[in-house]
Protein backbone atom coordinates (compact mmCIF):
# COMPACT_ATOMS: atom_id res chain seq x y z
CA UNK A 1 0.00 0.00 0.00
CA UNK A 2 2.85 2.37 0.91
CA UNK A 3 4.53 1.76 -2.32
CA UNK A 4 1.55 2.32 -4.54
CA UNK A 5 1.15 5.79 -3.08
CA UNK A 6 5.14 6.09 -3.37
CA UNK A 7 4.34 5.71 -6.87
CA UNK A 8 1.38 7.66 -7.31
CA UNK A 9 3.02 10.26 -5.98
CA UNK A 10 5.83 10.29 -8.05
CA UNK A 11 3.65 9.85 -11.00
CA UNK A 12 1.39 13.04 -10.11
CA UNK A 13 4.67 15.10 -9.41
CA UNK A 14 6.01 14.13 -12.98
CA UNK A 15 3.02 15.23 -14.92
CA UNK A 16 2.87 18.38 -12.82
CA UNK A 17 6.59 18.74 -13.91
CA UNK A 18 5.67 18.24 -17.39
CA UNK A 19 1.81 20.47 -17.39
CA UNK A 20 4.11 23.03 -16.11
CA UNK A 21 6.87 22.58 -18.64
CA UNK A 22 4.04 22.70 -21.63
CA UNK A 23 2.09 25.50 -20.10
CA UNK A 24 4.82 27.27 -19.11
CA UNK A 25 5.50 27.88 -23.47
CA UNK A 26 4.50 30.45 -24.56
CA UNK A 27 4.97 32.46 -28.16
CA UNK A 28 7.04 35.59 -27.69
CA UNK A 29 5.64 38.70 -29.66
CA UNK A 30 9.67 40.26 -30.16
CA UNK A 31 11.33 36.83 -31.16
CA UNK A 32 8.04 34.49 -32.40
CA UNK A 33 9.71 31.85 -30.48
CA UNK A 34 8.44 29.87 -28.31
CA UNK A 35 9.74 30.66 -24.52
CA UNK A 36 9.47 28.71 -21.43
CA UNK A 37 8.35 31.54 -19.22
CA UNK A 38 6.62 31.27 -15.52
CA UNK A 39 6.47 35.20 -14.70
CA UNK A 40 3.90 36.88 -15.44
CA UNK A 41 4.59 40.31 -17.25
CA UNK A 42 2.92 41.66 -14.36
CA UNK A 43 5.54 40.00 -12.27
CA UNK A 44 8.39 41.07 -14.12
CA UNK A 45 7.07 44.82 -13.74
CA UNK A 46 7.05 43.94 -10.13
CA UNK A 47 10.29 42.64 -10.26
CA UNK A 48 12.16 45.25 -11.68
CA UNK A 49 10.21 48.07 -10.02
CA UNK A 50 11.66 46.21 -6.23
CA UNK A 51 15.17 45.84 -7.40
CA UNK A 52 15.36 49.26 -9.21
CA UNK A 53 15.95 50.90 -5.43
CA UNK A 54 18.69 48.44 -5.37
CA UNK A 55 20.76 48.59 -8.59
CA UNK A 56 20.99 53.01 -7.81
CA UNK A 57 22.49 52.34 -4.87
CA UNK A 58 24.98 49.73 -6.21
CA UNK A 59 25.89 51.71 -8.51
CA UNK A 60 26.69 55.34 -6.84
CA UNK A 61 22.92 56.87 -7.21
CA UNK A 62 21.73 58.82 -10.42
CA UNK A 63 23.89 61.22 -12.13
CA UNK A 64 22.19 64.64 -11.13
CA UNK A 65 21.90 66.40 -14.53
CA UNK A 66 18.05 66.65 -15.04
CA UNK A 67 18.88 67.87 -18.72
CA UNK A 68 21.06 65.19 -19.73
CA UNK A 69 18.57 62.55 -18.04
CA UNK A 70 15.86 64.02 -20.03
CA UNK A 71 17.69 63.52 -22.95
CA UNK A 72 18.51 60.47 -22.63
CA UNK A 73 15.20 59.36 -22.13
CA UNK A 74 13.72 60.76 -25.05
CA UNK A 75 15.94 58.45 -26.89
CA UNK A 76 14.85 55.38 -24.86
CA UNK A 77 11.40 56.11 -25.43
CA UNK A 78 11.90 56.47 -29.21
CA UNK A 79 13.23 53.31 -29.19
CA UNK A 80 10.97 51.71 -26.99
CA UNK A 81 8.26 53.20 -29.18
CA UNK A 82 9.43 51.07 -31.99
CA UNK A 83 10.22 48.13 -30.26
CA UNK A 84 7.94 45.01 -29.60
CA UNK A 85 7.26 46.04 -26.25
CA UNK A 86 6.00 49.95 -26.82
CA UNK A 87 2.87 50.15 -23.96
CA UNK A 88 4.90 48.79 -20.74
CA UNK A 89 6.18 51.81 -18.60
CA UNK A 90 9.73 52.29 -19.28
CA UNK A 91 12.36 53.75 -17.15
CA UNK A 92 15.51 55.39 -18.55
CA UNK A 93 18.12 55.84 -16.19
CA UNK A 94 21.73 57.32 -16.37
CA UNK A 95 23.94 56.25 -13.02
CA UNK A 96 26.70 57.97 -11.18
CA UNK A 97 29.45 55.27 -12.13
CA UNK A 98 32.57 55.60 -14.81
CA UNK A 99 32.51 52.25 -15.29
CA UNK A 100 31.35 51.33 -18.63
CA UNK A 101 28.12 50.04 -18.42
CA UNK A 102 24.47 48.92 -19.60
CA UNK A 103 21.82 46.71 -18.50
CA UNK A 104 18.52 46.22 -18.15
CA UNK A 105 15.28 44.50 -15.69
CA UNK A 106 12.08 43.01 -16.26
CA UNK A 107 9.46 45.44 -16.42
CA UNK A 108 11.18 48.02 -18.65
CA UNK A 109 13.74 49.39 -16.67
CA UNK A 110 16.83 50.34 -18.80
CA UNK A 111 20.29 51.55 -17.39
CA UNK A 112 23.16 53.41 -18.59
CA UNK A 113 26.38 54.92 -16.54
CA UNK A 114 27.82 58.29 -16.89
CA UNK A 115 31.22 56.04 -18.32
CA UNK A 116 29.53 54.59 -20.87
CA UNK A 117 28.04 57.98 -21.76
CA UNK A 118 31.52 59.65 -22.28
CA UNK A 119 32.91 57.14 -24.61
CA UNK A 120 29.56 57.09 -27.17
CA UNK A 121 30.44 59.78 -29.98
CA UNK A 122 26.94 60.38 -30.83
CA UNK A 123 23.00 59.73 -30.26
CA UNK A 124 23.34 56.63 -33.03
CA UNK A 125 26.03 55.03 -30.86
CA UNK A 126 23.93 55.77 -27.55
CA UNK A 127 21.18 54.59 -29.35
CA UNK A 128 22.41 51.15 -30.19
CA UNK A 129 23.05 50.57 -27.02
CA UNK A 130 19.91 51.43 -25.32
CA UNK A 131 18.49 49.35 -28.34
CA UNK A 132 20.05 46.45 -26.98
CA UNK A 133 19.22 46.77 -23.66
CA UNK A 134 15.23 47.13 -24.77
CA UNK A 135 15.99 43.85 -26.47
CA UNK A 136 16.74 41.78 -23.60
CA UNK A 137 13.75 43.51 -22.06
CA UNK A 138 11.28 42.15 -25.72
CA UNK A 139 13.22 38.94 -25.72
CA UNK A 140 11.97 38.20 -21.93
CA UNK A 141 15.86 36.97 -21.37
CA UNK A 142 15.80 37.59 -17.68
CA UNK A 143 12.60 36.02 -17.35
CA UNK A 144 13.60 32.89 -19.65
CA UNK A 145 16.73 32.41 -16.81
CA UNK A 146 14.26 32.34 -13.84
CA UNK A 147 11.97 29.90 -15.38
CA UNK A 148 14.78 27.21 -16.42
CA UNK A 149 16.10 27.80 -13.23
CA UNK A 150 13.10 27.21 -11.35
CA UNK A 151 12.00 24.42 -13.23
CA UNK A 152 15.24 22.85 -12.78
CA UNK A 153 14.93 23.18 -8.87
CA UNK A 154 11.69 20.96 -9.36
CA UNK A 155 13.44 18.52 -11.18
CA UNK A 156 16.05 18.45 -7.95
CA UNK A 157 13.04 17.88 -5.80
CA UNK A 158 11.75 14.71 -8.17
CA UNK A 159 15.13 13.57 -8.09
CA UNK A 160 14.69 13.83 -3.66
CA UNK A 161 12.14 11.70 -3.79
CA UNK A 162 13.42 9.24 -6.31
CA UNK A 163 16.16 8.71 -5.17
CA UNK A 164 15.18 8.74 -1.42
CA UNK A 165 17.52 11.52 0.24
CA UNK A 166 17.25 15.08 0.72
CA UNK A 167 18.51 17.63 -1.44
CA UNK A 168 18.88 20.90 -0.22
CA UNK A 169 17.20 23.24 -2.95
CA UNK A 170 15.91 27.12 -2.78
CA UNK A 171 14.01 27.88 -5.63
CA UNK A 172 15.75 30.57 -7.62
CA UNK A 173 14.52 33.94 -7.78
CA UNK A 174 15.67 36.67 -9.53
CA UNK A 175 17.93 38.87 -7.80
CA UNK A 176 20.30 41.60 -8.93
CA UNK A 177 22.69 39.05 -8.59
CA UNK A 178 20.95 37.48 -11.83
CA UNK A 179 20.16 39.92 -13.48
CA UNK A 180 23.11 41.48 -13.52
CA UNK A 181 25.07 37.78 -14.92
CA UNK A 182 26.56 37.80 -18.23
CA UNK A 183 23.15 36.11 -21.16
CA UNK A 184 24.72 33.77 -23.12
CA UNK A 185 26.26 34.20 -26.51
CA UNK A 186 22.90 33.13 -28.40
CA UNK A 187 20.69 36.05 -25.95
CA UNK A 188 23.21 38.32 -26.82
CA UNK A 189 23.02 37.74 -30.65
CA UNK A 190 18.98 37.56 -30.34
CA UNK A 191 19.29 41.21 -28.34
CA UNK A 192 21.23 42.71 -31.19
CA UNK A 193 19.26 41.54 -33.99
CA UNK A 194 16.56 43.17 -31.96
CA UNK A 195 18.09 46.00 -31.24
CA UNK A 196 19.24 46.71 -34.95
CA UNK A 197 15.70 46.39 -35.85
CA UNK A 198 14.61 48.70 -33.32
CA UNK A 199 16.37 51.52 -34.06
CA UNK A 200 16.34 51.05 -37.79
CA UNK A 201 12.93 51.25 -37.30
CA UNK A 202 14.06 54.97 -35.08
CA UNK A 203 16.07 55.74 -38.27
CA UNK A 204 19.09 55.69 -36.31
CA UNK A 205 22.42 54.67 -38.31
CA UNK A 206 22.49 51.19 -37.36
CA UNK A 207 26.18 50.91 -37.52
CA UNK A 208 26.65 52.76 -34.38
CA UNK A 209 26.77 49.34 -32.56
CA UNK A 210 30.20 48.80 -34.61
CA UNK A 211 31.38 51.96 -33.84
CA UNK A 212 30.99 51.86 -30.01
CA UNK A 213 31.90 48.61 -29.66
CA UNK A 214 35.28 49.16 -31.78
CA UNK A 215 36.45 52.14 -29.55
CA UNK A 216 35.25 50.07 -26.50
CA UNK A 217 37.51 47.19 -27.92
CA UNK A 218 40.37 50.14 -28.44
CA UNK A 219 40.06 51.22 -24.91
CA UNK A 220 40.41 48.08 -23.02
CA UNK A 221 43.61 47.17 -24.84
CA UNK A 222 45.37 50.25 -23.47
CA UNK A 223 44.21 50.00 -20.06
CA UNK A 224 45.56 48.28 -17.19
CA UNK A 225 44.40 44.84 -16.19
CA UNK A 226 42.21 46.45 -12.99
CA UNK A 227 41.09 49.12 -15.29
CA UNK A 228 39.83 46.34 -17.71
CA UNK A 229 37.99 45.31 -15.05
CA UNK A 230 36.26 48.53 -14.82
CA UNK A 231 35.11 47.55 -18.21
CA UNK A 232 31.41 45.96 -17.85
CA UNK A 233 31.87 41.65 -18.38
CA UNK A 234 28.46 42.36 -20.05
CA UNK A 235 29.97 44.24 -22.31
CA UNK A 236 33.01 41.10 -22.88
CA UNK A 237 30.29 38.73 -23.75
CA UNK A 238 29.35 40.50 -26.45
CA UNK A 239 30.01 38.88 -30.02
CA UNK A 240 33.01 39.36 -31.60
CA UNK A 241 32.97 42.77 -34.08
CA UNK A 242 32.97 40.55 -36.71
CA UNK A 243 29.47 38.96 -35.92
CA UNK A 244 28.58 42.45 -35.92
CA UNK A 245 29.21 43.14 -39.06
CA UNK A 246 27.11 40.12 -40.60
CA UNK A 247 23.94 41.23 -38.22
CA UNK A 248 24.28 44.69 -40.00
CA UNK A 249 24.69 43.43 -43.45
CA UNK A 250 21.68 41.38 -43.07
CA UNK A 251 19.34 43.69 -41.39
CA UNK A 252 20.65 47.26 -42.95
CA UNK A 253 17.79 48.17 -45.92
CA UNK A 254 20.06 49.53 -48.82
CA UNK A 255 19.51 53.45 -50.16
CA UNK A 256 18.28 54.66 -46.79
CA UNK A 257 19.65 57.58 -45.12
CA UNK A 258 19.88 56.91 -41.48
CA UNK A 259 20.70 59.65 -38.67
CA UNK A 260 23.96 60.16 -36.03
CA UNK A 261 23.20 63.35 -34.28
CA UNK A 262 26.57 63.71 -33.13
CA UNK A 263 26.30 67.41 -32.33
CA UNK A 264 23.29 67.13 -30.77
CA UNK A 265 24.99 64.12 -28.59
CA UNK A 266 28.19 66.05 -27.50
CA UNK A 267 26.36 69.05 -27.15
CA UNK A 268 24.10 67.01 -24.47
CA UNK A 269 27.08 65.18 -22.40
CA UNK A 270 28.86 68.54 -22.37
CA UNK A 271 30.69 69.21 -19.30
CA UNK A 272 29.66 65.65 -17.95
CA UNK A 273 32.01 63.97 -15.12
CA UNK A 274 34.79 61.61 -16.42
CA UNK A 275 36.37 59.19 -13.97
CA UNK A 276 35.17 59.41 -10.23
CA UNK A 277 33.24 61.99 -8.91
CA UNK A 278 33.43 63.71 -5.67
CA UNK A 279 30.56 61.67 -3.69
CA UNK A 280 32.96 58.64 -4.59
CA UNK A 281 36.17 60.02 -3.85
CA UNK A 282 39.02 61.76 -6.24
CA UNK A 283 42.83 59.75 -7.11
CA UNK A 284 44.95 62.45 -8.15
CA UNK A 285 48.96 61.93 -8.08
CA UNK A 286 49.81 60.51 -4.85
CA UNK A 287 46.86 61.62 -3.43
CA UNK A 288 43.14 60.32 -2.35
CA UNK A 289 40.30 63.79 -1.77
CA UNK A 290 36.78 63.29 -0.69
CA UNK A 291 34.95 66.72 -0.93
CA UNK A 292 31.63 65.61 0.26
CA UNK A 293 33.30 63.75 3.48
CA UNK A 294 36.19 66.49 3.99
CA UNK A 295 39.32 64.39 3.94
CA UNK A 296 42.36 63.27 2.29
CA UNK A 297 45.47 60.62 2.66
CA UNK A 298 48.47 60.40 1.05
CA UNK A 299 50.31 56.95 -0.02
CA UNK A 300 53.58 56.75 -1.64
CA UNK A 301 54.25 56.80 -5.76
CA UNK A 302 54.99 53.28 -5.72
CA UNK A 303 51.59 51.93 -4.68
CA UNK A 304 48.84 51.46 -6.52
CA UNK A 305 45.07 52.48 -5.37
CA UNK A 306 41.60 50.68 -6.15
CA UNK A 307 38.31 53.24 -5.37
CA UNK A 308 35.91 50.22 -4.68
CA UNK A 309 31.90 51.37 -3.66
CA UNK A 310 32.46 51.01 -0.18
CA UNK A 311 36.32 51.09 0.38
CA UNK A 312 39.79 51.73 -0.83
CA UNK A 313 42.56 49.08 -1.81
CA UNK A 314 46.32 50.59 -1.55
CA UNK A 315 49.00 47.73 -2.59
CA UNK A 316 52.37 47.34 -3.61
CA UNK A 317 52.88 45.24 -6.79
CA UNK A 318 54.04 42.22 -4.78
CA UNK A 319 51.11 42.56 -2.20
CA UNK A 320 53.51 42.35 0.31
CA UNK A 321 51.64 45.03 1.74
CA UNK A 322 47.68 45.67 1.49
CA UNK A 323 45.72 48.54 3.30
CA UNK A 324 42.02 48.80 3.08
CA UNK A 325 40.55 52.03 3.85
CA UNK A 326 36.82 52.22 4.97
CA UNK A 327 34.78 53.59 7.75
CA UNK A 328 32.29 52.63 10.56
CA UNK A 329 29.97 53.76 12.11
CA UNK A 330 30.09 54.15 16.00
CA UNK A 331 27.33 54.64 18.27
CA UNK A 332 27.29 57.72 20.91
CA UNK A 333 29.56 56.95 24.10
CA UNK A 334 31.23 54.08 22.92
CA UNK A 335 35.00 54.58 22.98
CA UNK A 336 37.27 53.41 19.83
CA UNK A 337 38.82 50.56 21.83
CA UNK A 338 35.10 49.15 22.76
CA UNK A 339 34.15 49.68 19.29
CA UNK A 340 37.80 47.61 18.58
CA UNK A 341 36.91 44.54 21.06
CA UNK A 342 33.19 44.71 19.21
CA UNK A 343 34.37 43.98 15.94
CA UNK A 344 37.70 41.74 16.48
CA UNK A 345 38.48 39.14 19.21
CA UNK A 346 39.18 40.98 22.70
CA UNK A 347 41.50 38.62 22.91
CA UNK A 348 43.81 38.55 19.75
CA UNK A 349 44.66 42.51 20.61
CA UNK A 350 47.81 42.53 21.97
CA UNK A 351 49.11 46.00 21.59
CA UNK A 352 46.75 49.24 21.59
CA UNK A 353 48.04 52.88 21.74
CA UNK A 354 46.20 56.11 21.65
CA UNK A 355 46.96 58.90 20.05
CA UNK A 356 45.70 61.75 17.78
CA UNK A 357 45.60 62.13 14.18
CA UNK A 358 44.89 65.81 12.92
CA UNK A 359 44.03 66.84 16.12
CA UNK A 360 41.23 63.77 16.10
CA UNK A 361 41.26 60.74 18.82
CA UNK A 362 42.80 57.76 17.35
CA UNK A 363 44.36 54.85 18.34
CA UNK A 364 45.89 51.90 16.86
CA UNK A 365 45.93 47.93 17.54
CA UNK A 366 47.91 45.01 16.61
CA UNK A 367 46.66 41.13 16.80
CA UNK A 368 48.60 38.11 17.99
CA UNK A 369 47.40 36.36 15.26
CA UNK A 370 48.24 35.93 11.21
CA UNK A 371 44.86 36.71 9.27
CA UNK A 372 44.12 35.29 5.53
CA UNK A 373 43.48 37.98 2.71
CA UNK A 374 43.67 36.64 -0.82
CA UNK A 375 44.61 33.51 0.24
CA UNK A 376 48.00 34.59 1.84
CA UNK A 377 48.92 35.50 5.08
CA UNK A 378 49.43 39.13 6.61
CA UNK A 379 50.18 40.65 10.38
CA UNK A 380 47.58 43.34 10.81
CA UNK A 381 47.87 46.60 11.91
CA UNK A 382 44.69 48.71 12.90
CA UNK A 383 43.83 51.98 13.17
CA UNK A 384 40.26 53.59 13.63
CA UNK A 385 40.20 57.36 13.66
CA UNK A 386 37.61 59.37 15.25
CA UNK A 387 35.32 61.69 12.66
CA UNK A 388 32.59 64.10 12.80
CA UNK A 389 28.47 62.54 12.83
CA UNK A 390 30.34 59.73 14.79
CA UNK A 391 31.99 58.26 11.85
CA UNK A 392 34.82 56.20 12.59
CA UNK A 393 37.72 56.06 9.26
CA UNK A 394 39.64 52.48 9.81
CA UNK A 395 42.81 51.57 7.86
CA UNK A 396 43.80 48.02 8.03
CA UNK A 397 46.71 47.68 7.56
CA UNK A 398 48.44 43.88 6.14
CA UNK A 399 51.63 43.12 5.80
CA UNK A 400 54.26 39.94 5.12
CA UNK A 401 54.79 38.45 8.57
CA UNK A 402 57.88 37.84 7.26
CA UNK A 403 59.32 41.37 6.00
CA UNK A 404 56.67 43.67 8.04
CA UNK A 405 59.50 45.73 9.86
CA UNK A 406 60.52 47.24 6.60
CA UNK A 407 57.17 48.42 5.56
CA UNK A 408 55.74 49.45 9.17
CA UNK A 409 57.11 53.18 9.14
CA UNK A 410 55.59 53.60 5.49
CA UNK A 411 51.94 52.33 5.99
CA UNK A 412 52.31 53.95 9.72
CA UNK A 413 52.51 56.94 7.27
CA UNK A 414 49.36 56.65 5.31
CA UNK A 415 47.35 56.04 8.10
CA UNK A 416 48.47 59.24 10.00
CA UNK A 417 48.32 61.38 7.13
CA UNK A 418 44.60 61.45 7.14
CA UNK A 419 43.50 65.02 7.24
CA UNK A 420 40.72 67.41 7.08
CA UNK A 421 40.49 69.36 3.05
CA UNK A 422 42.68 72.31 3.05
CA UNK A 423 41.41 75.41 0.57
CA UNK A 424 43.67 74.34 -1.79
CA UNK A 425 42.49 70.63 -1.42
CA UNK A 426 39.01 70.81 -1.97
CA UNK A 427 40.41 73.04 -5.40
CA UNK A 428 42.56 70.02 -6.46
CA UNK A 429 39.86 67.20 -5.19
CA UNK A 430 37.45 68.31 -7.82
CA UNK A 431 36.78 65.83 -10.53
CA UNK A 432 37.31 65.71 -14.34
CA UNK A 433 35.46 66.57 -16.63
CA UNK A 434 34.33 66.19 -20.77
CA UNK A 435 34.75 69.41 -22.34
CA UNK A 436 32.95 69.64 -25.78
CA UNK A 437 35.34 71.69 -28.11
CA UNK A 438 35.92 73.34 -31.37
CA UNK A 439 38.97 72.63 -33.17
CA UNK A 440 40.98 75.76 -34.50
CA UNK A 441 42.90 76.09 -37.37
CA UNK A 442 45.84 73.50 -37.81
CA UNK A 443 44.29 71.74 -35.08
CA UNK A 444 45.47 68.05 -34.58
CA UNK A 445 44.98 64.98 -32.38
CA UNK A 446 48.92 65.40 -31.02
CA UNK A 447 48.64 68.76 -30.34
CA UNK A 448 45.42 68.96 -28.58
CA UNK A 449 45.63 65.58 -26.48
CA UNK A 450 49.34 66.93 -25.42
CA UNK A 451 45.91 69.68 -23.06
CA UNK A 452 44.31 66.78 -21.80
CA UNK A 453 44.45 66.65 -17.70
CA UNK A 454 45.63 63.08 -17.51
CA UNK A 455 48.91 61.79 -17.14
CA UNK A 456 49.49 58.77 -18.92
CA UNK A 457 48.25 57.63 -23.05
CA UNK A 458 46.93 61.06 -23.34
CA UNK A 459 46.98 60.79 -27.20
CA UNK A 460 45.58 57.23 -27.21
CA UNK A 461 42.81 58.26 -24.80
CA UNK A 462 42.47 61.36 -27.11
CA UNK A 463 42.04 59.15 -30.26
CA UNK A 464 39.58 56.83 -28.60
CA UNK A 465 37.14 59.10 -26.99
CA UNK A 466 37.02 60.88 -30.83
CA UNK A 467 36.84 58.34 -32.36
CA UNK A 468 39.89 59.01 -34.62
CA UNK A 469 42.55 56.92 -36.36
CA UNK A 470 45.73 56.90 -34.10
CA UNK A 471 48.04 56.22 -36.97
CA UNK A 472 46.61 59.88 -38.32
CA UNK A 473 47.40 61.47 -34.98
CA UNK A 474 49.44 64.60 -37.21
CA UNK A 475 46.86 65.05 -39.66
CA UNK A 476 45.06 68.49 -39.35
CA UNK A 477 41.64 68.40 -38.56
CA UNK A 478 39.06 70.26 -39.58
CA UNK A 479 38.45 73.93 -38.16
CA UNK A 480 35.54 73.77 -36.38
CA UNK A 481 35.09 70.19 -35.60
CA UNK A 482 33.61 69.68 -32.03
CA UNK A 483 36.16 67.22 -29.97
CA UNK A 484 35.88 65.81 -26.49
CA UNK A 485 39.11 66.95 -24.14
CA UNK A 486 39.41 65.39 -20.72
CA UNK A 487 39.68 68.94 -17.99
CA UNK A 488 39.94 69.25 -14.36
Amino acid sequence: MIKELFLKNIIFILITFLLLSISSCAKNIATGERQLIILSEAEENNIGAKEHPKIIKIFGGIYKDQKLEKYISSIGNKIAQNSDMPDIRWTFTILDSPIVNAFALPGGYVYVTRGLLSLANDEAEIASVIGHEIAHVTARHAAQRHAKSTLSNIGLDILSIVVGQPIVTNLASISVQGILSAFSRSEELEADRLGIKYIIKSKYDPEGSLRFLTRLDKLTKILTKHQQNAISSIFSTHPKTIDRIDISKESVPENIQYLRYKKDYLTAIDNIIYGDSSSQGIIKDNKFFHIELNFSFIFPKNYKIINNDNSIIIFKDNKDVVIIFDGLQNQEGITLLETAESIYNRSDIELYEELFIDNQSAIFFDENIIIKYEGRDYFRRTYLINWINNRIWRFSLLLNPLNKAINLDEVNNIATSLHKLTSQEKIDGRPQYIKIIKTKLNDTPNILSNKMAIIEKKLEMFCILNGLDLNESNEILPEGSLVKMIVN
